[in-house]
């Protein structure tokens, strides 16, 4: 008996320990379709997807949404003032995460009328500036939380 239990006690003293620690996740972000859309002179964009929906209604959740047409940007953050400007970062037609840094540098406040006029868990409809003209265009959508940054799939479309 007392060998059994000399035998056990080694075998806990063996066993390396096991740490758990909380992981932290990265969004999943993706853009499935995206719509152009005009109406009285003004133009929109419709676009759905899988956008970590329950985070970007936290207060604070640094979510944004771009559309681009050539280097003419709008920015839309959920928690903010969208932007609008111009970024030689997208004269290939993409925004990568080393161009993310120097891309949110870039452009000032958004003419009124300019937002997010509708955002639900797969779909969210954005004015865009007067300056966008018909022809094609490119979303994207992004995040930075501290140091990790997630960017979606691009998706081009149509504006009528």
């Amino acid at each position: 008996m007392v060998r059994c239990l000399l035998i056990s006690l080694l075998a806990i003293c063996l066993i390396p320990p096991v740490s758990a620690r909380a992981g932290g996740t990265s969004p999943k972000l993706s853009l499935a379709s995206a719509a152009g859309r005009a109406a009285e002179g003004a133009r929109s964009a419709a676009l759905t997807g899988s956008f970590e929906f329950p985070n970007a209604v936290e207060v604070g959740y640094p979510l944004q949404f771009a559309v681009f047409q050539g280097t003419r940007f709008v920015r839309y953050p959920v928690a903010g003032a969208p932007v609008t400007g111009t970024s030689p970062e997208l004269a290939d037609g993409q925004l990568t995460e080393n161009e993310l840094p120097a891309f949110l540098a870039e452009g000032s406040g958004a003419a009124a009328g300019v937002r997010i006029v509708s955002l639900n868990q797969t779909s969210t409809l954005l004015a865009l500036p007067a300056e966008f003209a018909a022809g094609a265009a490119t979303a994207v959508m992004f995040t930075v939380l501290g140091d990790k940054t997630v960017i979606s799939n691009a998706i081009d479309f149509t504006l009528p």
